[in-house]
C-alpha cells in the first residue's frame, strides 16, 4: 500500500466521521429547542392574567361558563378571585421573596341511583385552612365566600389541610400554585 492510498482511506473515515458527528449535533440542537419551546408554552406569559376554573375535580384553563367564581393569575402578583371577566384588575405585587398557594376547598357531592350518577361539589365556605411546614403548623387562613383561598408564603415546601384531607405544595418565588382540597363527600341518594 503506496503512501497516498492511506491517506485516502484516513481522509475518507475523518470525512465520515465529521458527517456522523454534524447529523448528531442536529439532532442534540433540535431536541434542545423543542424542550424549551414546549417548557415556554406551559409557562403562562408574564404580565397577562390567566384564568382558571374549578371543574369539581380540579382547574381547568379558562373562566367558569357556569356563573361560578373563577380564579386570575399571574406571575409576581397576588392572584384575584372573579365571578366574571374583566380588563380592570388591579394587580398587588407580591413580596420579593414569597410566592403564592391558591385554591378551593370545596365538598364533593354524588348523586345517588335516582340522580343518574352525576356528581358536583359544594364550596366550602370560610373554611379554616391549616398550613404546616416541616410537620408543624406555620399559618392558619380562611375560605372566601365561594370555597377560594390565597395565601402568600416564603419559598418552601408545606402541608395545606389536616388528616385525610391535606395535600402537598412547593412556594416558588413570584409564583401561584394552584390547589384542590376535598374537604369531605356528601352522598345524596
Amino acid at each position: 500500500m503506496n503512501r497516498y492510498q492511506g491517506s485516502f482511506i484516513s481522509d475518507f473515515r475523518w470525512h465520515e466521521v465529521f458527517r456522523g458527528v454534524k447529523l448528531i449535533l442536529a439532532v442534540i440542537a433540535s431536541t434542545v429547542m423543542c424542550g424549551t419551546t414546549v417548557a415556554a408554552s406551559k409557562r403562562p406569559a408574564t404580565g397577562v392574567w390567566n384564568y382558571y376554573h374549578f371543574n369539581g375535580a380540579g382547574f381547568e384553563a379558562g373562566p367558569s361558563l357556569d356563573g361560578r367564581a373563577f380564579i386570575a393569575l399571574r406571575e409576581r402578583v397576588h392572584p384575584v378571585v372573579l365571578l366574571a371577566r374583566t380588563r380592570d384588575i388591579e394587580p398587588i405585587a407580591l413580596q420579593e421573596d414569597a410566592g403564592v398557594i391558591a385554591g378551593i376547598c370545596y365538598i364533593k357531592s354524588s348523586v345517588g341511583k335516582l340522580g343518574g350518577g352525576n356528581s358536583g361539589y359544594a364550596p366550602s365556605v370560610h373554611a379554616a385552612i391549616l398550613v404546616s411546614s416541616g410537620g408543624k403548623p406555620f399559618v392558619t387562613a380562611q375560605t372566601d365566600d365561594n370555597g377560594y383561598f390565597a395565601i402568600v408564603l416564603p419559598e418552601g415546601k408545606y402541608s395545606i389541610g389536616s388528616g385525610p384531607f391535606a395535600t402537598e405544595a412547593t412556594v416558588e418565588r413570584g409564583i401561584t400554585s394552584l390547589v384542590t382540597l376535598k374537604a369531605g363527600k356528601r352522598m345524596v341518594d
